[in-house]
């Protein structure tokens, strides 16, 4: 009995869990949602930021050269002979044995260098600088793109909306002609027109899911979203057409001050002239302060004195304690004036020297691109705005002659074709105003793109 009872609670709890998930409304996903989740997952913004972390590594190895350096060396060895250590000390230091050992720590740093390691230095760094101001522009763009796939998507269900409308009047009409038909008021070709005319919203629909699919298809891959898309949070297209009142000129001016990319051109290239700089410095001399500590040691060692008395027994020479380790330390200055170098040093100055003019064309176009940008975009965002502005009168004047001619059929004074082509026509430009609508969308964000203030909000 209790074996039944329990069974049966838990099956309750099942059945209760599966009906709550059913009721359960699937989640919807904003276009902030959206633009959030892209910007923690995008395979290419990821990179941006490897980049990044790439050339700040650059930006140590490059500080190194200027801080001193620390060097830790051991060697161990036996030979057939007792041999002396250290090499070319006097006799009375000097020590003899078949096992011998030296372990040494030398100490270096730049002294000077006529600024050859801090212009590399400069120049890994300002290539930091330029890293990082193109990983805010990748976001720029990341944050477009998600909201242009986003917006794309909203147009296509806009229009299956508009078709769907569109397909329920002509069936109504559809209806009423059959009526009209029965009543010896209509033709019955006048039905099949109109079949005919349903017939092809439900194959333009199909081509707009299509299209749909494509545009979610695209966003998930932007975003870098694993999976089937959540549903898309539904948002009306905007009806409101206010003007650009941005002089253009001013929007050209704000573009040149704040695009990131420019920024960064204009960081590159003074990283490539740093670079040719610092190439034209190698034949300067070099100069290094170095102190090294060394000691010798061996196993057994033998003094001089007691060399001298195993090779002459009859000679008596007075020896003392033989330390097993000598220590020795150096400190001076090292200076290197490269010579001749078979063209290296001239090879890499005419690279440095191509590069830099490379980057300075690299600048000179990314102002011109910001500018074709800008002035693009301004563009398109005013024909857009005119677009649905003219749209929308179409869309009234459409309506009306709908009206008019649907009026007209009831009381036999038209033919269906008539009422077909404007039913067409309204659902043409009831399309053509919700297209122009969300590309204004876009091309207010393209604008914004284009001058570098396009922001996550």
């Amino acid at each position: 009995m209790k074996s039944a009872m329990g069974f049966l609670l838990v099956l309750v709890v099942t059945s209760s869990a599966l009906l709550g998930q059913r009721q359960t409304a699937p989640p919807e996903l904003t276009l902030q949602q959206a633009v959030a989740y892209a910007l923690e997952h995008s395979p290419d913004l990821k990179s941006a930021v490897a980049e990044t972390t790439k050339r700040q590594g650059y930006v140590t190895t490059a500080r190194s050269a200027l801080l001193p350096e620390l060097d830790v060396a051991g060697d161990l060895g036996r030979s057939r002979l007792q041999h002396g250590y250290p090499g070319g000390a006097p006799p009375s230091i000097s020590r003899f044995a078949q096992t011998a050992y030296s372990g040494s720590a030398d100490l270096h740093m730049l002294a000077w260098d006529f600024q050859k390691s801090q212009l590399e230095l400069d120049a890994t760094r300002e290539r930091l600088s330029a890293a990082k101001i193109l990983t805010d522009r990748s976001r720029q763009e990341l944050i477009f793109q998600v909201a242009q796939f986003y917006l794309d998507a909203l147009t296509y269900e806009d229009l299956l909306r508009s078709a769907a409308l569109t397909r329920k009047s002509l069936t109504s009409l559809l209806d009423r002609t059959n009526e009209l038909v029965k009543a010896g008021r209509a033709v019955p070709v006048d039905a099949f027109k109109i079949q005919t005319q349903i017939a092809q919203i439900d194959s333009d629909s199909a081509t707009l899911e299509a299209g749909r699919q494509a545009a979610l298809s695209s966003l998930a891959a932007t975003m870098g979203y694993q999976g089937q898309l959540p549903a898309l949070l539904y948002s009306p297209a905007s009806a409101s057409t206010p003007a650009a009142s941005v002089d253009r000129n001013q929007l050209l001016q704000s573009a040149l001050q704040q695009r990131p990319d420019l920024k960064a051109a204009i960081f590159d290239a003074e990283s490539a002239e740093d670079l040719e700089r610092a190439a034209r410095r190698a034949y300067w001399p070099r100069i290094d302060f170095r102190a090294t500590a060394i000691q010798y040691g061996g196993q057994n060692p033998v003094g001089f004195p007691t060399l001298i008395e195993q090779m002459l027994p009859s000679l008596h020479v007075p020896s003392g304690s033989t330390p097993g380790a000598v220590n020795d330390w150096t400190v001076g200055v090292h200076i290197g004036v490269p010579l001749f170098d078979s063209g290296r040093r001239s090879g890499q100055i005419k690279a440095a020297k191509a590069q830099a003019e490379q980057a300075r064309l690299a600048q000179n176009k990314a102002g011109l691109n910001v500018a074709r940008e800008v002035q693009t975009s301004y563009a398109d965002l005013q024909s857009a705005q005119a677009r649905v502005k003219a749209m929308q009168e179409a869309v009234v004047q459409s309506q009306e002659i709908l009206k008019n001619e649907q009026a007209k059929y009831e009381v036999g004074r038209t033919v269906i074709n008539f009422v077909l082509e404007a039913e067409a026509g309204v659902l043409n430009s009831q399309s053509l105003l919700l297209q122009a609508q969300r590309s204004e969308a876009i091309a207010s964000l393209a604008l914004e793109l284009a001058t570098g203030q396009i922001q996550i909000d």
